[in-house]
């Protein structure tokens, strides 16, 4: 990973790669929610435009959530997603909500910027400095997090690395350091070193505003290194056994590491908690019931499989990423036809599913279709299913289109058949890719 942005940014990618937007989506770093019509699209036509608009915002409001421990954040968007629903599941003039849908979007942006000013480590340790008499180290401090907000990430990488060689015994400065060094330069290896000094200085101290074993976590991670992730949120979790964030990276690294049973324990851990959060337990609970399903499938345990993926769709029936778990039930169940049901419908909510293209495709091939065996296979061998493209050559099926020549030309472009699952960034965020 070359760089990565600030939070604000990771939040526009999550909504272009979810909702497929095509430019009718503009989000500031901030965070905040602008709408800009397209008069050369579709768009161009206000009551369909303004649909596009609500139906955004919900999914962003959904996809935003997950993960989120702050109540008083959570409390807005939800009153937010319940006006945006009211106007989705009824039949209104869209065309004539200029208004309200522009006052939501104000509403939406405030919710954000209100949060982020509570919660960001930046803006609490600005409020602790400016609220005694800032020395020389703490005005390096505020310059950094000023260049940081003003969008210069290598002056504020130059202000937070002087105030660690002026005073290197303030372990929280280790923290802006630390993300300066990979938001600036792409440095993973850096950022490591530095949080390894920061960890052997604290002697086991604990960080009020951030978990240095959960941003080491996050490195290690993106660097492939899943036992020494697994190791350190071992760390965390034998301080705070119910800490949500480490239970569920932890759960998705040791799937990744194939301790199938190891993942639906941490994910079963995680239901418990999550029964003293009544205002997001449907939300998460749907996809950790969708994750426990999908080890489920891993481990060849098909009937358990199929049944967390119905509890995951009793409390999202639209989600696709559950529909496809459920499919892969039912396809190591042999209930082919049933499989074919649920990737249909999973595919028309989210066409990039490489696995529910993979296995319509198998299930279609096992009941003899091989023209829609082979077609749907193509596709799923475009998106980087290296199965699929197997099974076209083992039964000598006809590829379809470009799909399959793609693959050839991209061989080592692989993706899991676990696509569009679960995964964390260093804040301890887990969401959809």
């Amino acid at each position: 990973m070359k760089s990565i942005k600030r939070k604000g940014v990771i939040l526009i990618l999550l909504i272009t790669c979810c909702l497929g937007a095509k430019g009718q989506v503009v989000m500031s770093s901030g965070g905040n929610y602008n709408y800009k019509q397209d008069t050369t699209s579709i768009y161009s036509d206000k009551n369909v435009w303004n649909l596009s608009r609500i139906d955004n915002m919900i999914k962003w409001i959904k996809y935003s959530r997950l993960g989120c421990m702050d109540s008083a954040y959570m409390v807005k968007l939800n009153t937010i997603y319940k006006e945006l629903k009211s106007y989705r599941e009824n039949c209104v003039n869209y065309a004539v909500l200029d208004k309200q849908i522009n006052l939501i979007n104000s509403e939406i942006e405030n919710a954000w910027k209100d949060f982020n000013q509570r919660t960001s480590t930046y803006e609490l340790v600005r409020k602790e400095i400016l609220s005694g008499k800032p020395d020389e180290t703490d005005h390096l401090i505020l310059d950094g997090i000023g260049f940081r907000d003003e969008n210069k990430p290598d002056k504020a990488f130059q202000s937070f690395k002087k105030a660690i060689e002026k005073d290197s015994a303030r372990l929280t400065n280790y923290y802006f350091l630390i993300l300066a060094e990979i938001e600036c330069n792409g440095d993973t290896a850096k950022a490591l070193e530095s949080l390894n000094k920061l960890i052997n200085r604290s002697h086991g101290l604990n960080f009020q505003s951030f978990n240095p074993y959960l941003i080491r976590t996050w490195i290690y991670f993106t660097r492939k290194q899943f036992t020494a992730a697994c190791e350190d949120l071992n760390k965390v979790l034998d301080k705070d056994p119910e800490n949500q964030e480490a239970l569920v990276n932890r759960g998705r690294i040791k799937t990744i590491l194939k301790d199938f049973a190891g993942s639906v324990t941490d994910y079963q851990q995680v239901l418990k908690c999550l029964q003293f959060k009544p205002f997001r337990v449907d939300m998460d609970s749907a996809w950790i019931f969708n994750n426990i399903g999908w080890n489920y499938y891993l481990s060849k345990e098909y009937k358990l499989c199929e049944e967390y993926a119905r509890k995951s769709l009793l409390l999202m029936p639209d989600d696709p990423y559950a529909l496809d778990t459920r499919g892969s039930g039912y396809f190591g169940l042999g209930e082919y036809e049933k499989c074919i049901y649920e990737m249909t419908k999973a595919i028309g909510l989210e066409p990039d599913l490489a696995n529910s293209w993979y296995l319509r495709g198998m299930s279609n091939l096992k009941l003899n279709r091989k023209n829609k065996a082979s077609s749907d296979l193509s596709k799923a061998a475009g998106l980087g299913n290296v199965e699929a493209a197997d099974a076209i050559k083992e039964n000598s099926l006809l590829p379809s289109g470009t799909d399959v020549e793609n693959q050839k030309q991209f061989p080592n472009k692989k993706i899991p058949i676990n696509k569009n699952r679960l995964r964390i960034d260093w804040y301890g965020i887990y969401y959809r890719l």
